[in-house]
């Protein structure tokens, strides 16, 4: 006969008075640690396993996180109108804006990235270190490589828009396909789907693959490597729908896996 065990096991207190609930509380990844945002008087701090970090005038909603290893917090806090990254409770340069969202770890746990503004001017810092200023990063792009060792992301200047990996900027195009930038698993090679005038094509490792009228991207249309780093996507000429798919292996290349009609 089965006999049910219940165990459970604390892993930290929290101050109820002082939190500042929702998103300002957070659990490490390996469910050991507890970290939080509290507001006594006019001031705010993280707490963390209990200790309490530096106060300032405000920390930001949806900043406070673990790093995936779970031995690492970061956070963005507010003194005065200027605002910066905290990690491990260490000050990063102080900005004039940190657009809500962009503030990540590796998944090594070891750089950290985020998007910085100053003025009218928007970019990227990697590990505290400045990348060149554009008029935006486009949101939800900003992201590294498997193995952390590379970052990209979709940058705008007036109205052309363009992918930066590792620093250096790719062709200008009209737009860069919302969602479509993405590293192989072996992190060696970037892929991304772009809008030039009325036709739509995907760039793989800066070079462009054949136009079609639609790269599709809805109804779980991806652009996306496979594991073993082989590029597939969907693709749409006239009324016809393709899965084009680029394997890496000696000199082969198929252009399209497959078709059917709509």
């Amino acid at each position: 006969m089965s006999r049910r065990v219940v165990s459970e096991r604390l892993i930290g207190t929290i101050d109820f008075a002082a939190w500042m609930g929702g998103s300002f509380f957070q659990i490490s990844p390996d469910s050991q640690r507890v970290t939080y945002a509290a507001r006594v008087g006019a001031k705010q701090f993280v707490v963390v396993d209990g200790n309490e970090e530096k106060p300032y005038d405000a920390i930001m909603p949806d900043t406070l996180s673990f790093s995936p290893d779970s031995q690492r917090v970061t956070y963005v806090a507010r003194v005065g109108a200027k605002q910066f990254v905290v990690v491990d409770g260490n000050e990063q340069r102080h900005y004039d804006g940190i657009p809500e969202g962009t503030l990540s770890f590796s998944p090594d746990s070891q750089p950290v990235a985020y998007v910085a503004r100053v003025g009218a001017k928007q970019f990227v810092v990697v590990d505290g270190k400045e990348e060149k200023p554009y008029d935006a990063i486009v949101p939800g792009t900003l992201s590294f490589s498997p193995d952390s060792q590379r970052v990209a992301y979709v940058a705008r200047v007036g109205m052309k828009q363009f992918v930066v990996v590792d620093g250096k900027e790719e062709r200008h195009y009209d737009g860069i396909l919302e969602g479509t930038l993405s590293f192989s698993p072996d992190s060696q090679r970037v892929a991304y789907a772009v809008q030039e005038g009325t036709k739509r094509f995907v760039v793989v490792d800066g070079k462009k693959e054949k136009h079609y009228d639609a790269i599709v991207t809805t109804g779980g249309g991806r652009v996306i490597f496979d594991p073993a780093n082989n590029l597939r996507y969907l693709a749409r000429k006239g009324s016809a729908i393709y899965v084009v798919e680029e394997r890496i292996k000696g000199t082969e290349h198929c252009n399209y896996a497959g078709a059917f009609h709509a």
